[in-house]
């Protein structure tokens, strides 16, 4: 993954890097709910924002980890069939919020019940966050258009 236009932002002006810092740094911590809930919702909010490097970073913070590429391979391409049914809740909102720009009134209350709603929050961070950056290297002109199935043959899917 090239950070190109994080440099392009630290030559331009440290003071936007630092809040670009200040904004992801508050995004990013998982810490109220399971790696595989938090990993999800990434996953789809950066394919929301089509992005390709940014999908591909966070393949591969989900399999840091310890998030099987099975697994992985399954978010991808929303073989949500043997995915527990709070994973397929997580995957089924962050498409809806953060693709789709829509409600899933059912998908956010089995969230409620799986993680609580911190946990629901920080889903809601986690998903929304995801597809921020794209936005950013986007507008930036750094955006790279997101293939999923060279994705997944990575994942040796």
């Amino acid at each position: 993954m090239s950070f190109d236009y994080i440099h392009k932002i630290a030559r331009t002006d440290l003071g936007l890097l630092f809040r670009y810092n200040r904004l992801f740094g508050f995004l990013d911590p998982n810490r109220k709910t399971p790696p595989l809930a938090y990993h999800t919702a990434r996953l789809r909010g950066a394919l929301a924002a089509d992005c390709g490097t940014c999908v591909e970073a966070e393949i591969n913070l989900a399999k840091s980890k310890g998030i099987q590429g099975q697994v992985i391979d399954r978010i991808l391409s929303s073989d949500y069939e043997t995915l527990p049914t709070d994973i397929v809740a997580v995957a089924r909102l962050s498409d809806a919020v953060a693709g789709r720009r829509e409600d899933d009134p059912e998908a956010r209350e089995i969230i409620r019940q799986n993680y609580g709603e911190a946990g629901l929050i920080e889903l809601g961070f986690a998903m929304n966050g995801a597809a921020l950056l794209p936005g950013i290297k986007r507008a930036m002109g750094y955006a790279t258009a997101c293939n999923v199935d060279i994705l997944r043959k990575r994942l040796g899917a």
